[in-house]
């Protein structure tokens, strides 16, 4: 199975005020997939265009038909149209379909699989309810306005998230967030997003703005609702997947968290609590 990192930027991991931190900028945008062995590595989304009226839509109506037909119809021309529309594709067909798969564009672009959250997407429209769900938290945890590249590690129910036994998913001690909902339900779709990050539970971090700056950034239209901590509204499985749940809205099984290396979310000097009691306050 494939371990699995997205580069993205933490919640509370961001490296406060990003004092000593070793994340390098963004590549203006650019999707950069690497593999080592089991290992997946991309840049993040940008919120602004993610979170666009037209771009959601145009994602719901790419769900109506097979991910092939989806790209060649007025939803799929309006998303190849833009680089940030691209990636987006190159993001969803990378979320979706398993390694080995591809799908081809009418622009002559070829989207390669990856994880595999979605597969039955390639020759079927997205109407199941699970993998809209996944799919859905697969695109939330890959959603980044923090300007840097941070290794995350997504743990979830779904096998194409399950870690390699050679893995070193033990490497990533520190939680992050948790993401669920469903952007691709035409009625009411739906996105959450809880903190989950182990600073607060050592250090008594309040939760900022920089919660949602990650999955929103200064987007106007943001769908996410922001649920607090996620010990109040998720429970784990013995192997850490998530299973959430938000009010009004049901049941997530579809969960995926998000966990950093300790390097990462804290600076390279080591921040104490008591440093990020007082910086939390300022932000």
């Amino acid at each position: 199975m494939l371990r699995v990192r997205i580069d993205a930027a933490g919640v509370i991991g961001f490296c406060v005020l990003a004092v000593g931190c070793g994340a390098a900028p963004a590549d203006d945008g650019e999707s950069v997939l690497v593999a080592e062995q089991e290992i997946i590595v991309m840049n993040g989304l940008q919120p602004a265009y993610f979170w666009k009226p037209s771009t959601q839509q145009a994602l719901r109506a790419l769900a109506q038909a097979p991910l092939p037909a989806g790209l060649d119809s007025g939803a799929g021309a309006a998303l190849l149209a833009s680089a940030q529309g691209r990636h987006l594709v190159e993001r969803v067909v990378a979320c979706a379909l398993p390694v080995g798969a591809a799908v081809a564009a009418p622009t002559g672009q070829s989207f390669a699989g990856w994880i595999g959250l979605a597969p039955s997407w390639a020759s079927s429209p997205l109407s199941e309810g699970a993998s809209r769900r996944w799919l859905t938290a697969c695109l939330l945890q890959s959603l980044n306005a923090l300007g840097a590249q941070v290794a995350v590690h997504l743990t979830g129910g779904h096998p194409g998230l399950a870690d390699a036994s050679d893995s070193e998913a033990s490497e990533y001690t520190v939680r992050d967030a948790i993401m669920f909902g469903d952007l691709f339900e035409p009625a009411h779709p739906t996105a959450f997003a809880c903190a989950d990050n182990a600073l607060i539970d050592d250090c008594g971090v309040a939760l900022s703005a920089k919660t949602l700056e990650r999955v929103c950034g200064q987007s106007p239209t943001c769908g996410l609702t922001l649920l607090g901590h996620c010990n109040a509204i998720c429970d784990r499985d013995g192997a850490g997947a998530p299973t959430c749940w938000a009010p009004w809205s049901g049941v997530y099984p579809e969960s995926i968290a998000s966990s950093l290396e300790p390097l990462v979310a804290l600076s390279s000097g080591g921040l104490t609590c008591g440093v990020l009691d007082l910086v939390s306050g300022l932000l």
